[in-house]
Parts: C-alpha cells; structure tokens; sequence
C-alpha cells in the first residue's frame, strides 16, 4: 500500500500519491493505483467510496467538481452540478411574497451531477473498466464499514431529520438512537444502487428505475424534480480559470464554483503585500488577507451567477486594474460586510498519478444529508444545492430560473510553474473553503512550508459571506485559538468583530501535495479523519 501518513504527517512519494478526507478512501485509490490505473481511475473508485463512507456528505444523489491536469497540456475543469428542476413554480413563489427557497424537502433539490462526472472523468482518462472502480464502494456499501469519530458525530447531531424519513431512520440509526463510533453501518440498498452503476454505467442514475426512484422521492417531499430534469443533464467541460501569483500559476473552477474568490483575494493581497514574513504575526497583513477576501465575496454576489444565464465573464474580477483599484479601496480598518457563512458538507481528495497527471476532486451534498429526502431504492440522500443557494430576488445573477444551476460554494485548485504541476489542493467546508484555500496557497507559495505544516497551521475565517439564508447573520472574524493573541487584539482595534474558537475548531479537511526536491510529498487535515498514501 505504500508510505501511509495519518492526518497532520506528510508522506514523500516517488510516483504515486493521494491525500483524502477519509482513510478507506485513500485506500481505495491508492489500491487503483497500484493496479496500474491512471489518477482518473483512483478518482472514481475514491468518489465511490466516499459515497458510502460519508453518506451524509456527498453520494449519488450530490454534485461534483474538479480540476484535471496531464503533463504538457493545459488543466480543465470539470463541472458537475446540476440546474434548479424547470418545473420550479419561481414566480408562483415570488408573488407570494418568497425571498428564499426552502433550504430542507424536496423544493431544495437540485439535478444531481456527481456521478455523470465520475463517469465523465474515467471515459478517456481511464484504463480500468467502470465496474473495477466501482467494486471497494459496492463491497463497503454491502459489508459494511466501522462508523468513524466524525461520521457518528454528524449521525448524532442530525438524528431527527434521520427519524423523519423511516428509511433513512433503519439504515442509521440502533434502536431508536444514531449509530455510535465503533458500529458498522451497513447499506445494502445504497449496494444495489451502486451494482446497477457498476453494470449498466452512469445512465442508470439519469434514466430508468433509479431516475423514476429519485425523482419520486423529491416530489413526495414537495420537490419539482422530475425523470426529464435528470435525463437531460450533463458534465460541462470548461477551461479552469487562472492567475499568476508571484511566478506561479494558480488554476481555480470556474462559475458556477466559486473558484474566482480565491483568485481575486489572491491578486488584491499580492498587491498590497511583499510575501515576505509570515502573515500570522502581523495584524495589517491578517487585516489585508481578510479584506481581500471580503472584497472578493462581495465582487461573487453582485456580479456572478451560471454563466448560462448571466454575461458576466468572472474574468473581468482578475484583470490587472481592477485589482489595482481593488487593493488599492483597501484601508487600515475594516470595511463593512454584511454576510455570514454556515459549514459546508462535503469531502474532497487530491491524487497524483506516476505519469504526473493529477486531480482535485471535490464532492457534496450541500449541507448535512442535503435536502434530508432519502431515495429508499437507492439508500442516498439527495442535495439541497437549490435551497442553500440561489434567491428569488430577480436583481441578483444567481435568482432562481427553472433550468439554471446555483452559484456553488465547492471549489478546486492546482498550480503550475512553467507549465509543469507545482501543488494540488483543495478542502470542504463551505464559505470556508475559498478562505482556508487562500491561507494555504500563501503558506506553501510565500512561506515555502511543507503540506503537513499548511493543512496543521491556525486558521481565521470571515463571516458571512454567501450562503442566502445565513446573510443576515451578525458579522465575525473567528480565529482558532492557536493564533498570536496580540495579532488578534491589532485586529480587533482596527474594527473587526473577532471571536476565539478552540485550537482545532475551525473544521475544513485541507489536502495538499506540493512537489518538492523532485518528489512529492503530500499531507491531509488533523482536524478530519484523512490520510495521505504515497509510493
């Protein structure tokens, strides 16, 4: 199995390396890899089996994103989310005087796309069969798994949405209460589901028996979705988009992800800041990292939505003068903001193949259990995409219009130097993610420090930012309690409504490799249940 390092350790790998948010699926991609099969083919069997080891965070029913390179071309980005259904009764809504969709049942579903870009990945990218990589998921799904530390913590806090929907309630939960670490849980419907994938390919989700099953289950739930909703999706193919930040090229997901947040606070920060020093122990340079986030969240919500339906092109947010002005708005007190985030749901890996191709991959329900609405023939949940994202204010580029995608918290990145793989990376955690990814990507390009020092260091986290029903939300600045506490007093004097949160608290599941002295070496979060594997 290789050099194996638990969460807060990097591994040094010569050829083949993953780092995931659970074990068993690092496990399942490094065993591809072993086999000989191409980091595409690890990814699949990984997403797989995080459908049946994080049921509440992501699975069939959820949506997915990612970032691939190959040696000598230029990344792509896949785009797996799926539209509000076109029977959303949007108007009927407004004129009832709604500003928000439900964020729970089935008006909060949207398309789910993950699996259409499993398959979608591994077709030209793959040399195992679709079935082969399907087969960890199945044997887990059937035989069950050990319930870990984060997953009967999940099952606990959310046991009555658990006992709303019966079958749901005799999948996780023993006796009337969750399963506790320590149990297995077993899944022989989610099994079934994933043997019907494994012989008739990812058709089976978006037409036949299973599509009649999860549309059925969303409209039982007061959804819209329906068999034609389902049918006509598809994976978008899209260039990635890109940023030079300090001699390095800093690849992002494109709209609908949220991607450019990263990128334009990194091109706000890099202007205003030389790099040199560690950001941590000075409250300007926190205060600079923290406005130029802020700056970038509000450039998401005036101006971005599925570019399908909105002309703004989020590549207007990177041109160098706007930048210019951007950094340049940029005062020695906080500017005023008036968005609060809440946690994403979500798992993500990274894995690089012996050719050096490579991929970050990241996947969700939305939030915990998504909409709550399980599909009984399938044992999965299905997202609330919809619920957590869009509005119904028609002034907004990302109001609800039957048929168009939600603007999407989930976000991947990688970086080059001279066109050849430097990083990967990525991390769950909502309207944590863009944040915790800037913070990393300013550790490992102007600290120079190791993946296990990145995914291990103190975060700060803004609040709020663009989840539609938390924005009227007080506004925080919360920093795990490891930080210097007289940076946090600077930052508080310059206006900042700071708050202390425990040493590991600030949750997220950073997964980075970094090539360094002609290997690679790779490190996955303490504050998760990962592991990195490297050979």
């Amino acid at each position: 199995m290789g050099d194996i390092a638990w969460p807060g350790h990097s591994v040094w790998a010569g050829s083949d390396i993953v780092a995931a948010g659970h074990y068993l699926v690092a496990q399942a991609a490094m065993a591809v890899l072993e086999e000989g099969g191409t980091a595409a083919d690890a990814a699949v069997a990984a997403a797989a089996v995080a459908a049946v080891t994080m049921p509440d965070m992501c699975g069939l029913g959820g949506e997915a994103f990612c970032l691939w390179f190959e040696p000598g071309r230029t990344p792509v980005a896949a785009l797996g989310s799926g539209v509000l259904p076109r029977a959303a009764p949007v108007e009927a809504l407004r004129r009832a005087g709604e500003r928000l969709l439900p964020l729970y049942g089935g008006a909060s579903v949207a398309v789910p796309g993950a699996v259409r870009l499993w398959h979608d990945l591994h077709a030209g990218r793959g040399v195992k069969s679709w079935s082969r990589l399907l087969e960890p998921a199945i044997r887990l799904a059937r035989d069950g798994f050990v319930v870990d530390r984060r997953l009967a913590a999940s099952l606990a806090e959310h046991a009555g949405r658990l006992v709303a929907e019966e079958a749901a309630g005799a999948r996780f939960l023993s006796d009337g209460r969750p399963l506790r670490e320590g149990e297995r849980l077993i899944q022989p419907e989610l099994a079934e589901a994933l043997g019907t994938l494994a012989a008739d390919g990812a058709d089976a989700l978006y037409t036949g028996p299973l599509a009649a099953a999860t549309a059925r289950a969303a409209m039982r739930r007061g959804g819209w979705l329906a068999a034609e909703d389902l049918a006509a999706h598809r994976t978008e193919w899209a260039e990635p988009l890109a940023l030079d930040y300090r001699g390095h090229t800093v690849w992002q997901t494109p709209p609908p992800s949220q991607g450019v947040v990263v990128l334009e606070a990194l091109g706000i920060l890099a202007r205003r800041w030389d790099g040199e020093g560690d950001w941590r122990e000075s409250d300007w340079t926190v205060h600079l990292l923290l406005e130029s986030l802020k700056r970038a969240f509000s450039d998401r919500r005036r101006h971005l939505g599925d570019p399908r339906h909105v002309a703004f092109d989020a590549r207007a947010l990177l041109e160098p003068s706007f930048l210019d002005q951007a950094a340049a708005a940029v005062g020695e007190r906080a500017s005023p903001y008036p968005w609060r985030p809440v946690p994403g749901d979500t798992m993500s890996f990274v894995i690089v193949d012996r050719a050096g191709r490579a991929v970050s991959f990241i996947q969700s329900l939305a939030l915990a259990f998504g909409s709550g609405v399980y599909v009984p023939e399938g044992g999965f949940f299905l997202n609330n995409r919809a619920g957590r994202s869009v509005e119904l204010d028609p002034a907004s580029p990302n109001v609800a219009v039957g048929g168009k995608r939600p603007m999407h918290t989930l976000n991947a990145w990688l970086v080059t130097r001279n066109g050849t793989l430097w990083a990967v990376g990525n991390t769950f955690g909502g309207d944590g993610q863009p944040q915790w990814n800037v913070q990393a990507l300013v550790d490992l390009i102007d600290g120079g420090l190791l993946p296990h020092e990145v995914v291990a260091r103190p975060r700060v986290t803004l609040a709020p930012a663009t989840d539609v029903h938390a924005l009227d939300e007080p506004h925080s600045v919360t920093f795990e309690a490891r930080f210097p506490g007289d940076v946090v007093e600077g930052v508080r004097r310059r206006g900042h409504p700071v708050r202390y949160i425990g040493p590991w608290e600030a949750s997220g599941s950073l997964q980075v490799v970094v090539r360094r002295d002609g290997g690679l070496a790779g490190a996955s979060d303490p504050r998760a249940v990962g592991m990195t594997i490297g050979r």
